[in-house]
């Protein structure tokens, strides 16, 4: 399955190891524009700082948890260059009457024929199919080894 990754999903399921099997899936193909990238660089370590004061992490565990989990994005979530879905910006932002800010994922997602793995409702409506975490492990669970 072909899905562009919102940066909180993203985020969200690197910081469970469930979610970091996901993303490893050979049964996904996932992409993350790059805005995206730039956002997911700047919101990781925000995310990963409050996981380690709940966990009790020191700040060198939180830096190499950081490092790990954009190592992780590197391996298995290629970022695509804005050149790749430019074309869609104009239909992407007349589709993305909800939040302008979305416009990349649902460019990238008509680029690359793709849906999109989001939690973010205002990405219902814009023409493109949307998944869930639940949806997708759904799917998974339904297509063992396919």
């Amino acid at each position: 399955m072909r899905l562009v990754v919102d940066t909180n999903v993203l985020i969200g399921d690197l910081l469970r190891s469930a979610g970091r099997g996901r993303l490893a899936d050979d049964r996904l193909d996932l992409f993350l524009p790059e805005q995206m990238w730039e956002e997911t660089k700047v919101e990781l370590p925000r995310h990963v700082s409050a996981f380690a004061r709940r966990h009790d992490l020191s700040n060198a565990s939180s830096g190499e948890l950081v490092t790990s989990l954009l190592d992780a994005i590197a391996v298995n979530v290629p970022v695509i260059d804005e050149a790749v879905y430019a074309a869609y910006e104009a239909e992407a932002r007349a589709r993305s009457v909800r939040d302008a800010e979305d416009w990349p994922l649902v460019a990238c997602a008509l680029a690359l024929d793709a849906a999109v793995w989001t939690h973010d409702g205002d990405l219902l409506g814009t023409g493109v199919p949307t998944w869930t975490t639940e949806t997708v492990q759904g799917w998974l669970d339904r297509h063992p080894g396919t």
